[in-house]
């Protein structure tokens, strides 16, 4: 049997070498490494674009201010679509999918050049999105008055692409909306009124 022998520290050297190596370059360029490893994972398996859906009573839009929803409340509709990948997209849709005939005096429009209304739903179309780009959109809307029962307003939103192929779809969010009196609206809408004069 061979007596044993220490390794030379020439051959050790060399073993542990590339160790040695890949732990210099991560102390040295930790912050570029990690990015260079998460370029790599976007490349071999891209992110999913997503969309997060809002509803909330806008800014000074509880008419009632009661801090309920109620019709004739405005309120605001938020998206905001991110792209985690490397593709870019021109002329995309964002359909909101919000039955149109729930509100009225559409306005205070951000975060786009506008916004298209068919009549049955509200559609941002033109949008611009870069790779690793967030955009946010918010338009406001008044829930319409009505009498007949309380009403859920609510948006599944869809991204599509320029050739209107389906990308992406949102989840669904809503918002209940009690039903008012034509006397309460007057009386609170009077109310108001006499109380910035």
């Amino acid at each position: 049997m061979a007596p044993f022998r220490r390794p030379s520290q020439k051959l050790l050297l060399f073993a542990f070498l590339p160790i040695l190596l890949l732990f210099q370059i991560q102390s040295a360029f930790a912050v570029n490494l990690d990015d260079f490893l998460k370029d790599i994972k976007n490349f071999i398996n891209p992110g999913k674009l997503a969309i997060d859906s809002a509803i909330t009573l806008a800014p000074g839009g509880d008419v009632a201010n009661n801090g309920e929803v109620d019709a004739g409340d405005i309120i605001r509709f938020s998206y905001t679509i991110t792209n985690p990948s490397d593709k870019k997209y021109a002329f995309a849709t964002l359909k909101t999918n919000i039955d149109r005939r729930q509100l009225s005096f559409i306005h205070n429009v951000q975060g786009t050049s506008g916004i298209t209304d068919d009549g049955e739903t509200i559609s941002i179309p033109n949008i611009r999105l870069e790779p690793s780009q967030s955009l946010e959109i918010t338009f406001d809307a008044r829930i319409n008055y009505y009498q007949d029962a309380d009403k859920t307003v609510s948006t599944e939103s869809e991204f599509l692409n320029s050739d209107k192929k389906l990308i992406e779809k949102s989840a669904k969010k809503e918002i209940k909306a009690k039903k008012i009196n034509v006397d309460k609206i007057n009386s609170t809408l009077n109310e108001k009124q006499q109380n910035s004069e």
